[in-house]
C-alpha cells in the first residue's frame, strides 16, 4: 500500500497482514504505531515501550519494567488504576511488539529503510531483552521515588539520594534510603552511566531533574559544583528539582541566580498547607512564611516555582483552615504563568504515623475524593493571583500514577 508523509514527521500508512489499517509515526524522539485508530503504542528510540493504549485502558511502562494500568472515569464507573509487575505486564508489552513485527514485515517489502530500522529495534526488545534492559537501568540510575507530573519524561540525575528530612508523617517514599550527597567525581561517573544507558533514547528526555527528594537542600558551596557538572554534561536541557521551604529558604536570591545561570528553570516546593497548625501536625519542617520567602527569592532569581498542596490533609478537623490559609499563602507568593500549583490528594497509608493517628481520631480521617475536589475548588476560588490576566497553571498530582 503506498505511504504518505507529513512535513512534521514521517507518517506511514499501511495495512497489516490481517487487514487492520495502521499508521506509523517516526518522531524525532519516539516511534508511535496506531492500529484501527484505537490501539496506540509508543516506544523510545532504543525500542523501549513507554505508553500502550488499549481498549481496556492505558498502560504506562517504567524503565524498571513495572507497568501502571489506568482507565479514565466514565458513566460506567470511577477512574481506576493498578500497578502491574513486569511479569503481569509482559503480555501487553509482547502484544505491542508483535504488532510492530507485523508492521515491520509489511514495510520491509516497501523499502522504507528508516521505518524498518526503527521497527527492527523495537522487535528486538523481546521479554528477555527488556528484563536485561531494566537491570541496566537500575544499575545506572537506581530507583526513582517521585517526580512532579510534568517531569515524568525528564532525565533524572541523582545528585543526592534519599530525603534530608525523611520524617513527614504522610510519606514513606525514602524511608529505606539513607540521605547522602554525591561527590563531583561520583556524579561524573553517574552521568556517564546514564548517557551510556539512554543512548539515542535520550532524545525523549528533554529536561533534567535533579534527584532525589530534596537535592537543592545542600549548602551553596556543596551544591553549586554538582549543578555545574550536570549543566556542563547536559547542556541546553532545562533543569528542575525539589526543595523544602525550610532549607531552600536559607539560600539568597543571589545564590539562586547562580543556579538560574546554570539552567535551573523550576523548583518544586512541598507547601502542603498554608495552615501552620496542620503543617506542625504533619511534622513537616519549616513554616508557610518560609515557603513564601523561598518563592520570593527564586522569583527574584528568574526561576519558576511549582507549589504542591496536599488535599485532604488533616481531615475535617483542619479542612476549613487548610483551605483558607493555603489560598492566602498561595496569593502572597505572587505566582504567575510560568509557575505551577499542584494539587495532590492525600493517599491513605495505615502503616504511617499519619494513618495511625487518623485512625484513632474520627475527625482526622482523610477526606473522600469528592470532598478533596471540593477543597481544591475552595482553594482555587479564594486564591488571588498577582495578575488575574496571567495566573499560574494548575495540575493534579496523583502519586499513585507515577511511573518513570
Amino acid at each position: 500500500m503506498p505511504s504518505s508523509r507529513t512535513a512534521e514527521a514521517p507518517l506511514l500508512r499501511l495495512a497489516l497482514a490481517d487487514g487492520r489499517p495502521a499508521t506509523l509515526l517516526l518522531r524525532e524522539d519516539s516511534t508511535v504505531l496506531s492500529l484501527d485508530d484505537s490501539v496506540v503504542s509508543s516506544w523510545d528510540l532504543a525500542g523501549r515501550p513507554y505508553a500502550l493504549v488499549r481498549e481496556t485502558g492505558t498502560h504506562r511502562r517504567g524503565l524498571d519494567g513495572g507497568l501502571l494500568w489506568k482507565r479514565e472515569a466514565s458513566a460506567d464507573g470511577p477512574r481506576l488504576r493498578r500497578r502491574l509487575s513486569a511479569a503481569e505486564g509482559e503480555p501487553v508489552v509482547e502484544a505491542a511488539r508483535r504488532e510492530a513485527a507485523g508492521a515491520l514485515a509489511v514495510l520491509r517489502s516497501q523499502g522504507e529503510d528508516s521505518a524498518v530500522h526503527r521497527l527492527a529495534t523495537i522487535v528486538a526488545m523481546n521479554g528477555a531483552a527488556l528484563r536485561a534492559d531494566a537491570a541496566r537501568f537500575l544499575a545506572a540510575c537506581g530507583p526513582v521515588g517521585i517526580l512532579p507530573p510534568d517531569q515524568y519524561l525528564a532525565l533524572v540525575v541523582r545528585v543526592t539520594e534519599g530525603c534530608s528530612w525523611n520524617a513527614c508523617t504522610f510519606c514513606r517514599l525514602y524511608r529505606d534510603v539513607p540521605f547522602r550527597a554525591r561527590r563531583v567525581d561520583e556524579l561524573e561517573t553517574h552521568v556517564d552511566a546514564l548517557l551510556a544507558y539512554f543512548g539515542r533514547s535520550l532524545a525523549l528526555r528533554r529536561s533534567v531533574f535533579l534527584g532525589d527528594a530534596n537535592a537543592l537542600c545542600l549548602s551553596h558551596d556543596r551544591l553549586r559544583p554538582l549543578v555545574a557538572t550536570v549543566s556542563a554534561r547536559l547542556p541546553g536541557r532545562p533543569i528542575h528539582s525539589f526543595v523544602d521551604a525550610w532549607t531552600g529558604g536559607r539560600k539568597t536570591a543571589t545564590e539562586w541566580r547562580a543556579y538560574a545561570e546554570l539552567g535551573l528553570k523550576r523548583v518544586s516546593v512541598g507547601l502542603e498547607t498554608g495552615d501552620p497548625a496542620l503543617l506542625a501536625w504533619l511534622e513537616k519542617p519549616g513554616s508557610p512564611e518560609d515557603a513564601v520567602a523561598l518563592v520570593d527569592a527564586i522569583h527574584e532569581a528568574g526561576i519558576a516555582a511549582g507549589v504542591i498542596v496536599l488535599l485532604g490533609a488533616g481531615g475535617e478537623r483542619f479542612a476549613a483552615a487548610h483551605a483558607a490559609r493555603t489560598a492566602e499563602v498561595l496569593s502572597r507568593m505572587r505566582l504567575g504563568p510560568d509557575d505551577l500549583v499542584y494539587f495532590s490528594e492525600y493517599v491513605d497509608d495505615p502503616d504511617l504515623a499519619y494513618g495511625r493517628r487518623a485512625a484513632a481520631a474520627a475527625d482526622l480521617q482523610p477526606l473522600p475524593p469528592g470532598r478533596c475536589r471540593e477543597q481544591m475548588k475552595e482553594i482555587r476560588s479564594a486564591f488571588r493571583p498577582a495578575d488575574p490576566a496571567r495566573p499560574p497553571r494548575t495540575a493534579t498530582y496523583d502519586i499513585r500514577e507515577f511511573v518513570y
